[in-house]
C-alpha cells in the first residue's frame, strides 16, 4: 500500500506535467486522493514545500537514472541515447518534463525551489559534459548545453505535435556521432 505522501507526490507530479504547478489546488489534490485539504496540508505545510518535495525527488530519481546509464551502457553515444528514450516516455504518455514545466513558471516558485531547479538541471549538465568529454568533443560544456536545450525544446515541439519522435529527430545529431 502506498502511503499518503507519495499518493500526494505522484499525483502532484502528474499534475505539472500535465497542467503547470500553478495549475492545480490543494482542493483538486485531495479531491483525486479521497482525502480532506488538511490531510495535504499535514504533508507539505505549504504549496512551496511540495513543489520543492517533487524537485528534489525528481533529482534523486534522474541522478539514479543516470548513474545506471553509466553502468548499462557502453558507450555515450548509448547513454545519450537511454537518455533520449528515458524523456520521450513523458510525451508518450502525453506529459511533460516535470522540471521543465517548474522552470517554466520560475517567476511564481519560492527562491528554495529556484536553487533546486538549479540543481536538477546542473547535474544533467554535468552528466552530459562527462558524456561529451568520453566522446572528444572540443567543447563539453557547451554541447552539454545544446543537448539539454535541444530535449527540452524537442519536448515541448513533440507534446505540441504529439510526435514523441520528434526528441529523436532533433538529437540524433548528437548520438550518431
Amino acid at each position: 500500500m502506498i502511503d499518503t505522501r507519495t499518493r500526494i507526490l505522484d499525483l502532484a507530479e502528474d499534475f505539472t506535467q500535465t497542467k503547470g504547478f500553478n495549475n492545480f489546488s490543494y482542493l483538486d489534490l485531495a479531491a483525486e486522493i479521497g482525502v480532506k485539504n488538511s490531510s495535504i496540508h499535514y504533508h507539505f505545510k505549504a504549496k512551496k514545500d511540495l513543489a520543492l518535495a517533487l524537485v528534489e525527488r525528481i533529482r534523486n530519481v534522474h541522478g539514479e537514472a543516470l548513474q545506471d546509464f553509466n553502468h548499462w551502457f557502453e558507450t555515450p553515444q548509448e547513454r545519450l541515447g537511454a537518455l533520449i528514450d528515458h524523456f520521450r516516455c513523458y510525451v508518450q504518455n502525453e506529459k511533460i518534463c516535470m522540471c521543465g514545466m517548474m522552470a517554466a513558471e520560475f517567476q511564481t516558485v519560492s527562491p528554495e525551489v529556484r536553487r533546486a531547479l538549479a540543481l536538477y538541471f546542473g547535474d544533467i549538465r554535468k552528466w552530459l559534459a562527462d558524456q561529451f568529454i568520453q566522446m572528444n568533443e572540443p567543447k563539453p560544456e557547451d554541447r552539454a548545453l545544446q543537448f539539454l536545450s535541444g530535449l527540452e525544446g524537442s519536448l515541448l515541439l513533440a507534446r505540441l505535435d504529439a510526435d514523441p519522435m520528434m526528441v529523436d529527430r532533433a538529437l540524433d545529431v548528437f548520438v550518431s556521432q
